[in-house]
């Protein structure tokens, strides 16, 4: 199966939020394949796994371009899909491959490990919680504009020009525009939901709180931005944190916003949206 074929279902199931799962599981292996498609037309031997032998596959080449008669077509077939079972670089060691090759700039490897990771959650767990919204966007605004960045790039990008067509650039962008809207009436209302519980809070209880230092209860290394205004209670208590995810199998990290006060905290996609954290 082509790439273009999964990445035409990965679409087509993208504006059902029901087969959203789905749709992320198929964008994410489009991704890969486009990587893996990119790094293998630079040399194939960039997307064989450590431990397999290059030996091998200089070997088939070197008979296959020698052997004319037809009686060892069925040894050379044998060949063949012996390599073609080789077995392949994981996802991270793909990442870093490419990155070597063609310089990925620090945000797009970490939006390739959260695609990674949301990947394997679903695939893994089947009753992990999925963001409609955020995840969408997600896709939307990183994963997509990559994919068709590499399509560029590879030989048969032809196979492709039947998928992002107008009327589907058009279908994407109204969601981009429909999801963002929602995405800002939940954020609103996650403020106005803790500005209301901070009206009603101890005025010696605020007080109290005001006094803590977010650097008694975090290591400073892990402080990006502190003493900001919290956009729910307005006191200057409001901090960006850098922590690290232990779960993660490569060294990975994401940002939370938080008020020592209200105790409003924001994610990463929460804090672009009202422009406390950039992409860097």
């Amino acid at each position: 199966m082509h790439t273009s074929t999964i990445l035409q279902e990965a679409l087509s199931y993208f504006f059902d939020n029901d087969k959203l799962e789905l749709s992320i599981v198929l964008f994410a292996i489009a991704v890969e394949r486009l990587m893996k498609q990119h790094l293998f037309e630079t040399d194939d031997v960039l997307i064989l796994d450590k431990n397999n032998s290059v030996e091998h596959l200089v070997r088939f080449r070197r008979i296959q371009s020698k052997v004319t008669k037809t009686t060892y077509k069925q040894k050379i077939e044998a060949l063949k899909e012996k390599r073609e079972n080789f077995k392949t670089i994981t996802f991270d060691e793909l990442i870093k491959r490419y990155d070597a090759f063609f310089d990925l700039q620090d945000w797009r490897i970490k939006a390739l490990r959260r695609l990674g990771n949301l990947r394997n959650n679903v695939v893994h767990f089947h009753d992990y919680y999925i963001n409609t919204i955020d995840e969408s966007l997600f896709i939307l605004t990183e994963v997509i504009p990559f994919i068709r960045e590499i399509i560029s790039e590879v030989k048969d990008s032809n196979r492709f020009d039947e998928i992002f067509t107008e009327e589907v650039i058009e279908r994407l962008q109204g969601r981009e525009a429909e999801l963002t809207a929602l995405q800002e009436d939940e954020l609103n209302q996650k403020i106005e939901s803790k500005k209301e519980e901070y009206n009603e809070m101890n005025p010696d209880e605020v007080e109290s709180k005001k006094q803590d230092r977010i650097r008694d209860i975090y290591e400073d290394r892990e402080i990006i931005k502190e003493d900001l205004n919290c956009p729910a209670c307005a006191n200057n208590t409001f901090h960006i944190l850098k922590l690290f995810d232990e779960e993660s199998e490569e060294p990975e990290f994401f940002y939370k916003g938080i008020c020592l006060v209200c105790e409003l905290e924001l994610n990463e996609d929460e804090l672009r949206n009202i422009n406390l954290l950039d992409n860097t």
